[in-house]
């Protein structure tokens, strides 16, 4: 578990209940005192606060953020390749396309919330995003289809690394991995609604001359264009930058004990608030940033996207109709939102990272090799579709992990936003590229080429690369363990152990 001073318990009690003076920074103290008073039912109902307040607001954008992004697979079952004058080739190539902006614009996006704000940043790139999909209704040509999607790429960038952000500043570390599981559930759940949402829309084919495809892109995006609006209202700004009050969502006290108690979750020595361009450096620097890069990437990406792009061709593949097949796409993404949240919950109560995403890898492996056994036994079908659940489920459990496993152990707050979107810029990139594109349709139904990919990246490119991440963390935790909280608080001021982020000698890393 990451903490900075292995007394603090102690100095708490002298604090925030005996009252009796310390040498700590007034701020510090006032955090004690808040701490005591929220104690007990009154901290329930604080994380309740925060939990119905962000969580639903940010779940619901990436739930469209990931409609917006993979309904193209929907499309391809209602004509658009047909109506558009695509190849097969050029299809995957525009979803490939996508990825380039996408993943370039992440830390970018970052950074830019990181000054601006989510109240300023969110409304503006979700609105973007949801009229560059209503203008996907009237394409027309490859070209253009290729202009969109590069357009809906950068737009759509900042959204999923700016909300991992956006919970690290307003949840402790041991609180983290349950919401980002929550919010990236919308994730899965996208793909049980986007089956929902096609299956009706089918119906709506030749409805006023409009193939459904295009009604598709268009309700699909009025709705995200509507949610944009909407989000100036239901987004709060950071917890250093909100004061609360009377007539809003917390208190006076409230709104100052987010703030502090995130800020002091490892400790008196807190890192800088202040946004340095240094501390992006010092994570393009860092490590940890590039190991959890191939988590992110080869385990996550590169499994998830092949995934959600081919999986209702998959489905039909195995002897459904069209629509029938989009409706079957919605059990196993159900079953993965129940997953990913159960993994999550249990990655916070024991505070085991790496078990949790080895386990969620695990989990994707075996749905993956069964389901590349069964395709070719058309009898099998009914086990095919099974793997399907677990393939989905563990590929999914593992990415809020991965998120969760980065934000604890960055403690300086503009370092972790570059970090988180430096991970997802080759994620991004590359994983959504090679995903749109090892499932070839003329190797359908067995993909030889998809299932070997899945299997080796899953191995060789994340769980080999999350062992050596997990030892060389440990390591440094026993190295630390060592040196004597009084040699090192010796050796050293309070400032420069604060100044020294997770590199201070009395952190201690989440493994």
């Amino acid at each position: 578990m990451s903490t900075t001073s292995p007394s603090i318990d102690a100095e708490e009690k002298r604090a925030g209940v005996t009252g009796v003076e310390t040498t700590h920074h007034p701020e510090y103290v006032r955090f004690l005192e808040l701490d005591t008073a929220m104690a007990g039912a009154g901290h329930a109902k604080f994380i309740k606060k925060l939990d119905w307040r962000l969580l639903p607001t940010l779940s619901f954008l990436y739930l469209m953020c990931s409609l917006d992004k993979s309904n193209a697979s929907n499309a391809k079952l209602f004509g658009f390749l047909e109506d558009v004058g695509m190849t097969a080739t050029q299809f995957n190539l525009a979803l490939m396309y996508l990825f380039f902006t996408y993943g370039l614009c992440e830390p970018i996006s970052n950074i830019m919330l990181r000054r601006l704000g989510p109240k300023v940043w969110f409304p503006t790139i979700i609105t973007a995003w949801g009229v560059i999909t209503t203008c996907t209704c009237v394409v027309k040509s490859y070209p253009g289809y290729v202009i969109i999607r590069l357009f809906l790429g950068m737009s759509e960038a900042g959204l999923y690394p700016g909300s991992y952000f956006i919970l690290s500043m307003w949840y402790k570390p041991k609180e983290l991995a349950t919401r980002m599981a929550i919010f990236y559930g919308a994730n899965t759940a996208a793909g049980a609604f986007g089956g929902v949402i096609a299956y009706g829309v089918g119906n709506l084919d030749g409805a006023m001359g409009w193939r459904a495809w295009r009604w598709l892109f268009l309700i699909e995006g009025v709705i995200t264009v509507f949610a944009g609006l909407c989000t100036f209202f239901f987004l709060p700004p950071f917890p250093d930058k909100y004061s609360g009050g009377k007539g809003h969502w917390l208190s006076s006290d409230e709104a100052e004990y987010a703030r502090l108690r995130v800020k002091y979750a490892n400790g008196p020595d807190p890192p800088t608030y202040e946004f340095r361009w240094s501390d992006v450096v010092a994570a393009a620097k860092d490590r940890k940033t590039y190991l959890m890069m191939m988590l992110f990437w080869w385990g996550g990406s590169v499994p998830t996207y092949s995934l959600s792009y081919t999986l209702p061709t998959m489905v039909k593949n195995l002897g459904y109709t069209a629509i029938r097949a989009q409706a079957l796409t919605t059990p196993p993404w159900i079953f993965a939102t129940i997953v990913c949240v159960s993994v999550g919950v249990i990655s916070d109560k024991y505070q085991r990272r790496y078990l949790s995403i080895m386990g969620s890898y695990t989990l994707g492996l075996i749905g993956i090799i069964i389901l590349w056994i069964t395709v070719h036994h058309k009898h099998l079908s009914g086990v095919s579709y099974f793997a399907i659940f677990l393939a989905a489920a563990g590929y999914s459990a593992q990415a809020p992990i991965v998120g969760a496993w980065t934000s604890v152990n960055v403690l300086n707050p503009s370092k972790r936003a570059a970090a988180i979107g430096l991970l997802m810029l080759l994620g991004s990139v590359g994983g959504g590229s090679i995903g749109s594109n090892i499932y070839i349709a003329s190797e359908a139904p067995t993909y030889p080429l998809g299932f070997g990919f899945s299997v080796g990246a899953t191995v060789l490119g994340a769980m080999i690369p999350a062992t050596v991440h997990w030892v060389l963390l440990r390591r440094e935790n026993r190295r630390r363990d060592l040196v004597s909280e009084e040699e090192t608080k010796a050796r050293y001021s309070n400032e420069e152990l604060a100044e020294m982020g997770e590199d201070s000698p009395l952190f201690r890393f989440t493994l």
